[in-house]
């Protein structure tokens, strides 16, 4: 992974990555990390003592996850020198991580991310064997060493799928922002991007109870419980006009379906996680609302030169359709006009 991030990996070594990757799609997660912290020097540098302790807690960690999965692994015949670059590319990841995101006592500390980049979706299977699907422009945080120990929590940024490992003895935590997500174990879907003005938790299978502020007058947090079918959405920004009950920031809809304008089945898949297959869906959304999708979802950025359209409502969806495509339909429902600066990947609107 280091060798390829330098540039300096042969063609074979190329091919044995790739062929890794996709055999162990749970190896994504550390290809992640090393990618992006190429380039980052040491925050404060280390002493050759620092060093040492962390190389030598890093191994410690690595050889903690090795025996418990030592039951499902298959033994392979590895060359000395590979198995040593190996040691010292983890060594360094570990060692990165760690200035990254150093320890603050008596705070929790997520020493693992996975990170996805505009245009692009990845999985990753956690240590408990919990699957993570993650959307676009999306980040996840986990500590691989409290997971093996039973601490089964996360920090989530952006969205995500999760299909949770049951484990009633080890509740699985998701903490986003100042909202909180318990589950024992079922399938659901959030989104929580930084930039939206709300957070949406969409249970389709099991059961889940979220914790969140209850506006901002009352200073105090509540808790709901929901059903399978259900979505609850909360509403993070409350100077700004919503279409929820007016005396709670939050509200409790059923999941339905989305007849799509590319002629796909509307009972195939629910609008909330049609985009774990590749469907850009969206229900009763403001265009301002929907533009943040589509920036995320097609790698572009949207300007509204007329104000009066980003309160312009719509429901629809595609598949793998291009985004003037989308556009072209939505100008049918709206009638604004729209022009593409392709070299800036900028869309104007008016």
């Amino acid at each position: 992974m280091a060798r390829k991030v330098s540039g300096e990996a042969s063609a074979a070594e190329l091919k044995e990555l790739e062929m890794l990757l996709m055999q162990f799609p749970e190896l994504q997660y550390a290809f992640t990390i090393v990618e992006d912290i190429d380039g980052v020097g040491p925050v404060n540098g280390f002493t050759a003592e620092e060093e040492a302790r962390l190389a030598s807690e890093g191994l410690d960690r690595m050889n903690l996850f090795l025996q418990q999965e030592q039951e499902h692994t298959v033994v392979k015949r590895i060359s000395p020198w590979k198995m040593w670059t190996g040691i010292a590319a983890s060594i360094a990841v570990l060692i990165s991580v760690w200035a990254i995101w150093p320890v603050t006592p008596g705070k929790q500390a997520f020493r693992n991310e996975v990170v996805t980049k505009t245009g692009s979706k990845t999985s990753v299977v956690l240590p408990d064997g919990t699957t993570v699907v993650l959307n676009a422009c999306s980040r996840l945080q986990y500590d691989a060493t409290r997971f093996l120990n039973g601490e089964r929590e996360v920090g989530l940024t952006g969205e995500a799928y999760f299909d949770v490992k049951h484990d009633p003895a080890h509740p699985f935590i998701i903490q986003t922002g100042h909202v909180n997500i318990r589950v024992l174990g079922t399938v659901f879907n959030v989104k929580a991007y930084a930039e939206d003005a709300r957070i949406e938790t969409t249970l389709l299978s099991g059961k889940v109870e979220v914790s969140f502020p209850e506006g901002k007058t009352t200073g105090g947090r509540k808790t709901v419980q929901l059903q399978p079918e259900q979505k609850l959405i909360i509403e993070t920004e409350q100077d700004k006009p919503t279409s929820v009950n007016k005396k709670n920031n939050f509200s409790i809809t059923p999941v339905k379906s989305v007849i799509t304008m590319a002629g796909d089945d509307p009972a195939a898949e629910k609008p909330t996680t049609a985009w774990v297959n590749d469907r850009f869906d969206f229900d009763n959304v403001t265009f301002e609302q929907l533009s943040h999708d589509l920036e995320r979802w097609y790698n572009v950025t949207l300007q509204f030169k007329n104000d009066r359209y980003k309160q312009e409502v719509f429901t629809g969806a595609f598949r793998k359709q291009g985004i003037e495509d989308v556009l072209q339909a939505l100008q049918l429902m709206s009638g604004f006009h729209y022009e593409m600066n392709t070299k800036e990947n900028v869309i104007y609107i008016w």
